[in-house]
């Protein structure tokens, strides 16, 4: 689950910080459905905030999320520039809110923008973290049933 902001509440929010004043004028971009955001594996440093519409989340093809109004992805790439770790796909016409680095620094001092980040990202660690467990265990399972997994050595 992402931490979820106000759409409007997050406008007035972003307006009170002078690096960001015109933020939501000169940064909003409508996109269609079916346009990709963000692209696993390709180089990225932009924060994206989602103001209407929704996304797909996919991992190497997979649906692994669905992010709407008030949510919000890019937050690594906006923090340590790097490959995308998941593609964003508009489920339907969209509108965001694109945020460079140096505008995402100065977001990061604004407490309650700050605060939803890092519950955001603690419970998107715990959920990887869970789904690694549960990947891990799984061919294990197949042992206690007396069957050996594809990857257990047969001694």
């Amino acid at each position: 689950m992402v931490a979820t902001m106000g759409t409007q509440a997050t406008v007035e929010r972003l307006k009170a910080v002078d690096l960001l004043r015109n933020c939501s004028d000169d940064q909003r971009v409508q996109v269609g459905a079916g346009e990709v955001l963000a692209r696993e594996g390709r180089i990225g440093r932009e924060f994206f905030l989602i103001l209407t519409g929704a996304v797909a989340v996919t991992q190497e093809g997979r649906r692994v999320n669905t992010l709407g109004a008030g949510d919000f992805f890019g937050e690594l790439a906006a923090m340590d520039p790097g490959p995308r770790n998941a593609t964003v796909t508009a489920l339907s016409d969209l509108d965001v809110l694109i945020i460079g680095p140096r505008e995402f620094s100065a977001m990061a001092d604004i407490p309650g923008f700050r605060d939803a980040l890092f519950r955001s990202m603690a419970r998107r660690l715990r959920l990887a973290e869970a789904r690694l467990a549960a990947a891990l265990v799984a061919p294990d399972r197949g042992r206690h049933r007396g069957k050996a997994s594809p990857a257990s050595p047969r001694l």
